[in-house]
């Protein structure tokens, strides 16, 4: 059971937001070898510093996401499922993937639960952002039910269809498992995703 801190740090989209309710936990003493973990997955998640102003960080785990998402025809062009499969490994291994899921059961658990974080934010940026929900030239917005469908369509095809068509659902399982989770949680009742 989450303490109210732990419960926002998985509501939390900023990672600098994020790190602080983090911290806030560790000096509170709270669930100390878990937050131990987290740590050290905030750490490998968000490494590398956004081109953006200041102190802000790139999300490695939405970089993952967004080079699945860019090699989701991969299985349709010639030569392009070896290179899409070097990519999503080599974005992995950054993120010390396999590593962390040899080290225990909690640093499994919680990997997890960053991987359902990151389908979160997906679902969330799509649910918010009036280009993703647009048609006929950003004139005309969908419907509530449309854009559910929409990203129901775009998580089967990047998190279910893309992995088993590159053979890679062993090394993507946790994922997988995440995008069928998070989406039946936030959409309950509506069919899930494969």
């Amino acid at each position: 059971m989450d303490t109210p801190t732990i419960a926002a740090y998985y509501r939390e989209a900023d990672p600098m937001k994020r790190k602080r309710l983090l911290e806030k936990s560790i000096a509170d003493g709270e669930d100390v070898q878990a937050n131990a973990v987290r740590k050290e997955l905030w750490e490998i998640r968000y490494r590398e510093k956004s081109d953006a102003k200041g102190n802000e960080r790139a999300d490695g785990f939405l970089g993952l996401w967004m080079e699945l998402e860019f090699n989701r025809g991969a299985d349709k062009k010639w030569f392009a499922i070896k290179r899409a499969r070097k990519e999503i490994s080599r974005r992995l291994e950054e993120l010390q993937f396999a590593e962390l899921i040899q080290k225990s059961d909690l640093h499994r658990e919680l990997l997890y639960r960053e991987c359902c974080h990151l389908i979160w934010i997906y679902m969330d940026l799509c649910e918010k952002d009036k280009a993703y929900s647009n048609v006929l030239f950003g004139l005309v917005s969908m419907s509530d039910e449309r854009t559910r469908e929409k990203i129901q369509s775009d998580i089967l095809q990047t998190a279910v269809k893309l992995p088993a068509a590159l053979q890679m659902e062993e090394e993507l399982d946790l994922i997988i498992r995440a995008a069928k989770e998070m989406y039946e949680e936030r959409f309950p009742g509506e069919g899930g995703i494969g």
